[in-house]
């Protein structure tokens, strides 16, 4: 008895691994972890060019796979703001894992991973969300956590546009 439920839990799982692997992948990587996620971090550098040119923010969604404040961060604000009519051409979304080696190149065009990245700016919270110039400088404080959940999108709308509002007082200054 013991045994046939062996063999039935072992079909069982080789059933599920082999459905896993008939699954499509997306066209261009993604962060690992989460069932939704932004745009993952591959070129800063090219980033900070439309960063420039269209005089919009990056925002750096930092986080790790484990994270089920990521994942409702992720769920129900970022991912409906970056591809929702009202906020997606506001900012440049890019998500970074800070527990992965996945290769990266920053906004000065050198190549390092997310981990290396996140270390360098000593992200240890998740998440935890960065606007930026183009060229990676800070537009104002993070947001760290997920604050207070009713008020997160607010927190969150608020923090592009200064960073937006920011953005064009240097390039009229």
């Amino acid at each position: 008895m013991r045994m046939q439920r062996r063999r039935i839990l072992q079909s069982i799982l080789a059933c599920a691994a082999g459905a896993a692997a008939l699954r499509p992948r997306a066209a261009s990587p993604a962060p690992k972890g989460h069932t939704v996620n932004l745009p993952a971090a591959q070129d800063l550098h090219a980033d900070g060019a439309i960063s420039a040119r269209d005089g919009v923010p990056v925002l750096l969604f930092f986080d790790r796979g484990d994270c089920p404040y990521c994942e409702r961060a992720l769920r129900e604000f970022l991912v409906p703001m970056a591809t929702g009519d009202d906020w997606r051409g506001r900012a440049i979304y890019r998500q970074v894992e800070i527990d992965q080696t996945e290769p990266l190149v920053d906004f000065a065009g050198a190549m390092t991973t997310h981990r290396a990245f996140a270390q360098r700016h000593r992200i240890e919270l998740t998440p935890t969300i960065y606007l930026v110039d183009s060229t990676g400088a800070a537009l104002g404080k993070p947001l760290v956590g997920l604050m207070t959940p009713d008020f997160y999108g607010a927190y969150l709308e608020d923090a592009i546009a200064s960073a937006a509002a920011r953005l064009r007082a240097t390039a009229k200054g």
